[in-house]
């Protein structure tokens, strides 16, 4: 049985019907791991000793037909920066190396009572402040969908991206701040799905920004990701219906930012889910939304950046105290917020709140904002590694569409569309009211199908 292959819940099934045992895939996972990343650019560590155990657990309850979810047994990556009890978990940075908790953050707690396997902790943006994945103190892990240039992989969840589009992993867990979640499923071609803030608890992970941090699931497809955020609520896995194309609404943006500098082949993949989702019969409103321009000019100000002033505030004397660990665009991009002023960030607040109020108003009478994950392909890892322009230019461009919804509290899934001719992924991103996100998941099932 060819294991990586599966999604998750068809793993969990095997499980079911004692096709397979959660043994035998933890350890051909380990294995595939310890051959494909002997440099540990993708998983920093394997938890080999806890994994071994959560699977001997969970295959003792599947024989004695007492399964705990439909994800029991089914192996898991987790992101650098959730607490993992007696393991190291430095969020991306040495400067953290040392820093071992004594418990597990809440989700990976859930998860565990639900009898999932944790296989390891993957490779991050150093305290996940970037969309590209660089890391060069951790490693950063190539994206596996070009043999000969070694490309950025999307970040800051980079080794949860890379480790299930190489079959390293089941399904991987990660973090969405500004996108973290959504660009590596994007530039990996996967399903990445940005929960509402709160909605998952952050207890027990390296903070960014607490205004923004959610955590979210990188799966290979819907129903896997709709089954990740029942295990990470700890509650049972739902059935998810496709919601009936005929019947839905969706805003396409006419114009402004989402669009601008977008790729061509990018642009052409979207136009033909667009004509799929027309045939179909949904509706299509193709409208200029200015909040959207809005929320990003606010979000990028630099007198005035909240996700800024957090991560100065989390972890600005620690910079201070070890610059020469910490990569230079991380060092800058952190160390800006000692500039902020409190009279800014407070009328951008009130500003970003005002700008999201109108922004849902507007759009409440449709399913979903349909826009480009990320508008650019993933570019060289050698020209982003220096630093600099370069650096800052594809940062930004990355980041761009993703982090407006963080910015307007949404909810937002990203699914493949395609590819470029250059079979670089392209990802297509359905954005939400708050806490929609069992609508959301049923309009991208709906979408995949018809995508399929």
């Amino acid at each position: 049985m060819d294991f990586a292959a599966m999604t998750a819940l068809a793993l969990g099934r095997a499980f079911e019907k004692g096709e397979a045992d959660p043994r035998d895939a933890t350890e051909d996972f380990l294995a595939r791991a310890r051959a494909a990343d002997p440099d540990r650019r993708i998983y920093v560590s394997l938890l080999e000793t806890r994994a071994r155990a959560e699977a001997e657990a969970a295959s003792a309850r599947a024989k004695l037909g007492l399964r705990r979810h439909a994800l029991d047994g089914v192996p898991l990556s987790w992101k650098d920066l959730f607490d993992v009890a007696g393991a190291a978990t430095a969020g991306g940075t040495l400067a953290l190396k040392d820093r071992v908790p004594a418990r597990d953050a809440e989700v990976l707690a859930r998860a565990t009572r639900l009898g999932s396997v944790a296989l390891g902790k993957t490779t991050m943006t150093e305290l996940a402040f970037s969309g590209l994945g660089i890391n060069p103190k951790f490693g950063t892990p190539a994206n596996p969908h070009d043999p000969k240039i070694e490309r950025a992989p999307g970040g800051s969840s980079a080794g949860a991206g890379v480790s299930l589009a190489r079959g390293l992993a089941a399904a991987a867990i990660g973090t969405d701040t500004g996108g973290s979640v959504r660009i590596p499923a994007a530039w990996n071609g996967l399903v990445g799905l940005k929960t509402t803030s709160g909605r998952l608890p952050l207890t027990g992970t390296v903070p960014l920004s607490p205004t923004f941090d959610t955590v979210g699931p990188l799966a290979r497809n819907v129903e896997d990701a709709a089954a990740l955020l029942a295990l990470l609520e700890g509650r049972a896995a739902r059935p998810v219906a496709p919601f009936g194309l005929s019947r839905a609404v969706f805003w396409l943006p006419e114009g402004g930012i989402v669009w601008e500098n977008c790729e061509p082949q990018i642009v052409s993949a979207l136009d033909g889910a667009i004509r799929g989702l027309v045939k179909a019969g949904a509706k299509i409103v193709e409208h200029p939304l200015p909040e959207l321009d809005e929320i990003h000019a606010l979000a990028w100000d630099p007198a005035a950046s909240r996700l800024v002033a957090d991560a100065y505030a989390q972890w600005g004397d620690m910079l201070s105290a070890n610059e020469d660990l910490i990569y230079r665009p991380v060092f800058e991009r952190v160390m800006a917020g000692e500039k902020l002023k409190a009279g800014d960030l407070v009328r951008a607040d009130l500003k970003r709140k005002e700008i999201a109020a109108r922004y849902l108003a507007a759009t409440a009478g449709v399913d979903a904002v349909l826009m480009p994950t990320v508008a650019i392909a993933p570019p060289p890892i050698a020209e982003l590694e220096p630093g600099g322009e370069a650096y800052g230019r594809a940062n930004r461009m990355a980041l761009r569409n993703t982090t407006i919804g963080n910015q307007l509290g949404a909810c937002a899934i990203t699914l493949p569309c395609g590819q470029d001719d250059n079979g670089l992924p392209i990802g297509l991103m359905l954005q939400s009211a708050p806490h929609t996100e069992e609508k959301l998941l049923a309009l991208a099932l709906g979408l995949e199908r018809l995508l399929a």
